[in-house]
């Protein structure tokens, strides 16, 4: 099912199918802001993560000594059936909860929820977990928006980082596993890119995607080199921020995905709680982000 919400500035629809948002239109320069979706190119618009992120590999952990098998990349939040909570004119709240279909791949009792809100601006995005179990457990959550060129050119666009500061960069390997030292710690390096904050964007990509951590800045942004627009989404609170584009064909998107977790290691021993990156959640507590989305 598919909810619309909109107000004088812009217009949404949000599918029930992964509480995600299907499109989001500047309705005065007439724009995509959000990618609207090709399955021959990438078939999502901004997916939500959980409970893990990005690459799990051999497709499984073991999770309270149990085998929780995935077939998919980012976990079963983005392929479920949420329910459609509250819905107004201007916004709208999401839910799922523990089923049948999450049990045997996440053994907890869980609510993770998000919620939308038009504004003169853009949109409000907030996502909360709680734990509605009675033990502690761990999870990652975070987003996957994807946005739009609106058919122009990948080098009409560069990244723009809020604070134009020296970016460090999560170090992976070619499939997208991150590389750790003899400690099982995080390996990161200099990005190195020539203007301290900025990224342009190109027809060649990111590849399996550029992984950014130690992030000062509050927002990251697509800028509009032919206009100067810049959409921007909020990474105040996030500890990494992946970069990704299409690889099929020329680029048609850029996503900018604020992220609380990271893909599995390359020698990883499958263990849950031994995954980096992960949140600890007591039972009753809540665990709250924000991406709100902006377009100047």
């Amino acid at each position: 099912m598919i909810i619309t919400i909109e107000n004088d500035f812009f217009k949404a629809d949000i599918s029930t199918k992964g509480g995600e948002l299907q499109n989001l239109i500047d309705k005065k320069r007439g724009k995509d802001i959000i990618w609207r979706g090709d399955k021959s190119v990438w078939g999502n618009h901004a997916p939500i993560l959980f409970p893990f992120i990005a690459r799990c590999l051999s497709g499984y952990f073991i999770i309270e000594g149990k085998k929780c098998e995935y077939s998919r990349n980012h976990g079963f939040g983005r392929d479920l059936e949420w329910n459609c909570i509250r819905q107004e004119k201007e916004s709208a709240d999401f839910e799922l909860t523990q089923s049948e279909e999450t049990i045997y791949r996440f053994p907890y009792s869980f609510s993770l929820k998000t919620e939308y809100q038009l504004t003169e601006k853009g949109i409000n995005w907030k996502i909360t977990v709680k734990n509605t179990d009675n033990k502690a457990f761990k999870f990652s959550t975070g987003t996957h928006a994807a946005f739009s060129l609106n058919g122009n050119k990948a080098e009409d666009f560069l990244i723009e980082f809020e604070k134009k500061d020296a970016l460090t960069a999560v170090s992976c390997s070619p499939e997208g596993y991150l590389k750790t030292d003899n400690e099982g710690k995080l390996i990161t390096q200099a990005y190195g890119e020539k203007e301290s904050g900025i990224i342009p964007v190109t027809s060649s990509g990111f590849g399996n995607g550029h992984l950014f951590t130690n992030i000062t800045s509050d927002w990251v942004g697509l800028r509009n080199l032919k206009d100067n627009s810049i959409v921007k989404i909020q990474t105040k609170g996030f500890p990494y921020c992946m970069i990704w584009q299409n690889k099929s064909g020329s680029p048609q998107f850029v996503c900018i995905e604020p992220w609380h977790g990271l893909p599995d290691a390359e020698n990883t021993n499958h263990i849950w709680t031994d995954k980096i990156g992960l949140v600890e959640l007591a039972p009753g507590k809540e665990f709250i982000c924000i991406q709100n989305i902006e377009a100047e």
